[in-house]
């Protein structure tokens, strides 16, 4: 039966303190149903979930599965057992979520159509350093991959409408890397997000997060992480070929020898990039040879682009080839990578008969 507020409020937990009692209390006083996922915490904490209200229902993962699959656990039980729900607000289980910005998100959703209602909080100077490099970070690589602009893209606060959960059951992911895929899958098809400013809290530095920086940023920036890795392989042959054949063309004269050079080059690197991109970074499921028309395409511009700025850095300005095309495929990686997310590789199948309904906020 859902309750008078019509959304169920879930709280993955693991290893939580007693801020958690605090908190389900609170949102039971405010009318919330709460589900908690006790996600393999142990019998050191079994204290902690016992003294939880008798309203909140706990569901426990015997081993730690990690954060996604905590969610994930949670939104099937809430869609099996909720089915009258309005939505669904996931919240942190340390205290850096207050009830009152909770209660702000879940109304957001609960006044309009939108299906996703973020929790944003804003970095300012009495945020941890290295947490507020690591939003901005994020929240630059999540635009170069989406053109979509969010500010706080860690936010675990965040407000479902029903209609999303089969969705985000169907979406990869088990640990922290599983809130940026939801992100992610929002971008790609078209589901609005919009994000409402809640505030910034930080208990004790974040002492009581879980988040493991190497591990889990892997995880969570693995796609950019593997564009780069491809880009890198690239740009290596890219430079090997372009001053081999510099060196070969010599007697061309400079502007066509630089031509030839970065014709010869490009073609043999992009050959290798479109390889390495389909199968590795993005996983594209399209017919190759459609692709291949559109990315040579994109190829053949970039070359145009390339071999323009060379010709101006290198041969008009005097810039040591070196130094120029350090600086031109500096500036061309982060609009090949858009062109090529956004228009060329579409990873996955064809978008399941729900989304409609999910785009439109209903049921």
């Amino acid at each position: 039966m859902a309750s008078k507020e019509n959304q169920v409020v879930l709280i993955p937990a693991y290893k939580p303190q007693v801020m958690l009692n605090t908190i389900s209390r609170e949102l039971l006083h405010q009318g919330y149903d709460v589900v908690v996922i006790d996600d393999g915490s142990g019998e050191g904490y079994n204290h902690i979930f016992s003294e939880l209200p008798l309203d909140v229902k706990i569901i426990m993962h015997s081993s730690n599965r990690g954060k996604g699959a905590a969610l994930k656990t949670g939104f099937q039980y809430i869609q099996e057992n909720y089915p009258d729900s309005q939505g669904v607000i996931t919240a942190d289980a340390d205290g850096q979520h207050l009830v009152s910005d909770i209660k702000k998100t879940g109304d957001r959703l609960y006044n309009k159509n939108n299906p996703i209602i973020i929790g944003g909080r804003r970095f300012d100077e009495n945020v941890p350093l290295h947490n507020r490099l690591g939003n901005t970070l994020t929240r630059w690589i999540f635009s170069l991959m989406t053109g979509v602009k969010i500010y706080d893209t860690q936010t675990g606060l965040r407000a479902f409408s029903m209609a999303t959960l089969p969705a985000l059951l169907e979406i990869p992911g088990d640990r922290y890397e599983y809130e940026m895929n939801v992100l992610l899958w929002a971008a790609k098809n078209k589901v609005h997000l919009e994000e409402v400013e809640i505030r910034t809290v930080y208990l004790d530095d974040n002492y009581s997060s879980h988040f493991r920086v190497i591990r889990d940023s892997v995880l969570i920036y693995s796609k950019i992480l593997k564009f780069g890795l491809s880009s890198t392989v690239s740009y290596t042959i890219d430079f090997g070929m372009l001053f081999l054949l510099r060196s070969l063309t010599r007697g061309l004269g400079d502007a066509l020898s630089l031509l030839v050079s970065a014709t010869g080059a490009r073609i043999t690197s992009s050959t290798c990039n479109f390889t390495m991109n389909k199968r590795l970074v993005f996983k594209s499921e399209e017919k190759t040879g459609k692709e291949a028309s559109q990315y040579f395409f994109l190829a053949g511009t970039m070359l145009l682009v390339n071999y323009s700025l060379l010709y101006l850095l290198n041969i008009l300005m005097g810039w040591p080839l070196w130094t120029a095309k350090l600086t031109v495929e500096a500036l061309l990686f982060t609009s090949s990578y858009a062109v090529q997310k956004k228009f060329i590789f579409k990873a996955g199948k064809n978008p399941p008969l729900y989304l409609e309904r999910v785009r439109r906020g209903q049921k």
